[in-house]
Formats: structure tokens, C-alpha cells, sequence
């Protein structure tokens, strides 16, 4: 990991189905309002499914910790 990579320091748990996110955390907003943790299959299924500023990060598992690859 490089050592200007985006860090996730928060809880690796999806807030809709309470699982562990896995390879991959999304940070980003829903199709209801509010933004959310969501793994991959939570994130198809209640994310807004874009990537960006104002929309959200995708973040995957490198040495240990989750780095923002998109976003």
C-alpha cells in the first residue's frame, strides 16, 4: 500500500445486513438518503452505484486494511 493511500479507520461491518464486508467496503450513499457501509452484494442492491465525490468510495482489502481504490 502506498503511503499516500486513503485509509478506512472505521467499522468493516455493512450497516444493512450487519455482515463483515469482506475484499471490498463501499462508503457511499443509498437509493434512500443516507450514506452507508455496504459490502459489494448491499452496495448492488441499495447503493445509488455511483462512484465519486458527493456519491461514494470503494475501498478494498490490502495488507490488513481497506484502501480506497474508487471514489
Amino acid at each position: 500500500m502506498a503511503s499516500n493511500s486513503v485509509v478506512w479507520a472505521s467499522s468493516h461491518k455493512c450497516d444493512f445486513c450487519q455482515g463483515e464486508c469482506g475484499p471490498v467496503l463501499y462508503d457511499g450513499a443509498t437509493k434512500y438518503g443516507p450514506w452507508a457501509v455496504m459490502c459489494e452484494a448491499c452496495w448492488k442492491r441499495h447503493g445509488v452505484r455511483i462512484l465519486g465525490p458527493g456519491f461514494g468510495q470503494k475501498y478494498e482489502l490490502k495488507g490488513g486494511k481497506y484502501a480506497k481504490t474508487e471514489g
